[in-house]
C-alpha cells in the first residue's frame, strides 16, 4: 500500500500523512453476504480497499482510487479550496467517513476513509505550514535580489 504515492514523488518533496480506508466499509456486505448477495458485492469493497490512496507530501495532495477504471489526482497544496468530511452513525462508531476535496482543478470523494477528522485536521496543518515555508522563501529571495542590486 501507498506505491502510487511513493512512485509520484518529487524533487525535496516527503510524505506527511497517508489516509487509509477503514475496515469497516465491509460490514454492509458481510451482512449482505448472510442473504448471499453479499459475495458478489464484497468483492468490490476488497478492491476499493486495496486500490485506495490519499495522503499529502508536503507540498502536494495525492490520491488515487479504482483498479481498472482509476481516478487520481495530484493537486499543490495552495490549490485546495476546500476539504469537508461527512460520516453517517456506522461512521461515528467506528471511526470512518467520506473525505470530500475541491481544488481548483476540480472535486474528488474518498469513501470510507479512517478517521476522516484527523486527515483534514493534518491536512490544513500542512497548508499552513506550506504557506509559511512560500511566504519565507519568497521573502529572503527578495532581500538577497534588493542586496544584490545595492552593491
Amino acid at each position: 500500500m501507498g506505491k502510487y504515492i511513493d512512485m509520484n514523488l518529487g524533487r525535496d518533496e516527503e510524505v506527511i500523512f497517508r489516509a487509509k480506508v477503514h475496515w469497516a466499509i465491509f460490514i454492509p456486505d458481510v451482512i449482505l453476504m448472510f442473504i448471499f448477495i453479499g459475495f458478489i458485492t464484497i468483492i468490490f469493497s476488497i478492491i476499493k480497499f486495496f486500490t485506495t490512496e490519499l495522503g499529502f507530501t508536503n507540498k502536494r495532495l495525492v490520491g488515487k482510487m479504482g483498479l481498472i477504471n482509476t481516478k487520481s489526482m495530484d493537486s499543490p497544496l495552495n490549490k485546495i479550496n476546500n476539504t469537508s468530511v461527512s460520516s453517517g452513525l456506522f461512521g461515528k462508531i467506528f471511526g470512518f467517513g467520506n473525505v470530500a476535496i475541491t481544488t481548483s482543478s476540480g472535486a474528488y470523494m474518498y469513501k470510507g476513509i479512517a478517521q476522516p477528522e484527523f486527515f483534514r485536521s493534518a491536512l490544513m496543518r500542512q497548508i499552513e505550514k506550506y504557506d509559511e515555508d512560500r511566504i519565507k522563501k519568497q521573502a529572503t529571495e527578495m532581500a538577497s535580489a534588493i542586496r544584490g542590486t545595492q552593491s
